[in-house]
């Protein structure tokens, strides 16, 4: 029964994806709306649509593959052969868990790499957005790895730790756990910058000029310090555009690609920082920071919830309760609540870059920001036509032609 119902639950969630992605896909032929004509050229128009086609079947083929995969490891006792199997390589409870889900994730690495490969090195070569070597390639995926076992296994280990020393009264580990995960989520965010995006790109300071002058100035004028401006190397692997703040409180860090630089104006540029502004000075960020806090707190619950029934485990082929097999449950339950959390989250999401378009067109004007967004989209063949249902589950920022609209629509 408690297998039927996790094999249920699966199947069913990605029919439902499979559904939305054929919903979207029906929509590649029609009109593009008023607000988005002009955007492309013809020329332009037909490469998105190939580009939107490939991507679509491309998505569609991995998640069939990693559903199936999934369905299999459940169906025919797999997690139960690999608790035997660490559990005689190793004594010590974490160090089989570590092991337990090293496995799980290492298999589930291999799987997932050729798809990776093919969409680098095929279709976004096939439509000039790939700027990536091999060497750049497989050194990402080294590190990505060194990154997931040196700190998820610290983190896992860690939260191991704290059920072990509570696993008589649960609640004290829901609560120390979620602590520990929201701890460290807030490191990581604030480290961001600092350590995690240099460990894959160069950081540059942005040359002494204008465009650093007047990004210090839009800064001045809504009272935050920007203390410093970084251009990454974007270009190395992608030649998509894009920008991010980092940091909290009012001292902030730009980060631009250099696609951006590249690619648009001063004046447009600076929209693009009047926007990331919008979103500081509204404190989208501490509040989807703070979001996600909330979110650890309902995950930390299910896990505790899992770790109390040793049914669960044991209807999956293993001996009875185990923290590695809980944790992979978890993630297969987890990922339909957080598709269904995912849809107001993604409406305030999608609210907060609104209000932060406004302020972007109050700091920096209203032609730049249409101008911005239009080349944003060309340069990234963005969908202009998404399904709204698609939109709905799927999208944290509206489509290019919403924003255009309600651009045109303000009054300064």
């Amino acid at each position: 029964m408690i297998t039927t119902v996790v094999i249920s639950l699966v199947a069913v969630f990605y029919l439902l994806g499979l559904g939305l992605e054929w919903l979207n896909y029906q929509r590649r032929n029609l009109p593009i709306p008023t607000s988005g004509q002009g955007i492309y050229d013809e020329a332009q128009y037909t490469k998105w649509l190939h580009y939107s086609m490939e991507t679509s079947r491309h998505s569609v083929i991995v998640k069939t593959v990693s559903t199936a995969l999934l369905l299999g490891l459940l169906g025919f006792g797999a997690f139960g052969w690999l608790e035997g199997q660490t559990n005689a390589w190793f004594a010590h409870p974490i160090i089989q868990t570590l092991a337990y889900l090293g496995v799980f994730m290492l298999v589930s690495t291999l799987i997932g790499l050729p798809f990776e490969y093919y969409a680098t090195f095929v279709i976004e070569e096939k439509f000039g957005f790939n700027k990536t070597t091999p060497k750049t390639f497989w050194l990402d995926q080294l590190k990505n790895l060194l990154l997931t076992v040196i700190l998820g296994g610290a983190i896992l280990a860690g939260v191991n730790a704290l059920y072990l020393a509570f696993a008589a009264q649960i609640s004290l580990f829901i609560l120390s756990a979620w602590a520990l995960i929201s701890l460290v989520m807030i490191i990581f965010f604030v480290l961001n910058t600092k350590v995690f995006v240099k460990l894959f790109n160069k950081l540059s300071p942005l040359p002494e000029g204008s465009l650093k002058n007047a990004i210090q100035g839009l800064a001045d004028q809504v009272g935050f310090n920007v203390n410093a401006v970084w251009v990454m190397d974007a270009s190395r692997r992608s030649t998509k555009l894009n920008a991010f703040f980092s940091g909290l409180g009012k001292t902030r860090e730009v980060v631009l690609f250099d696609t951006l630089i590249e690619k648009l104006g001063e004046k447009e540029v600076l929209t693009v920082v009047a926007h990331e502004l919008g979103h500081a000075v509204h404190k989208d960020v501490p509040r989807l920071l703070a979001l996600q806090i909330g979110a650890f707190g309902v995950y930390a619950a299910i896990i505790g919830a899992i770790l109390q029934s040793p049914a669960l485990a044991q209807a999956f082929g293993l001996t009875g309760l185990h923290f590695g097999f809980s944790i992979v449950l978890f993630s297969i339950l987890s990922e339909p609540l957080a598709f269904l959390l995912g849809i107001p989250i993604h409406y305030l999401l999608r609210k907060a870059e609104y209000t932060a378009d406004a302020f972007a067109v109050h700091l920096a004007g209203k032609e730049p920001a249409l101008h911005a967004f239009k080349i944003l989209a060309q340069e990234n063949l963005a969908n202009l036509n998404p399904h709204p249902l698609y939109v709905w589950f799927y999208y944290n920022h509206p489509t290019i032609p919403q924003r255009l609209s309600a651009i045109e629509a303000l009054r300064v």
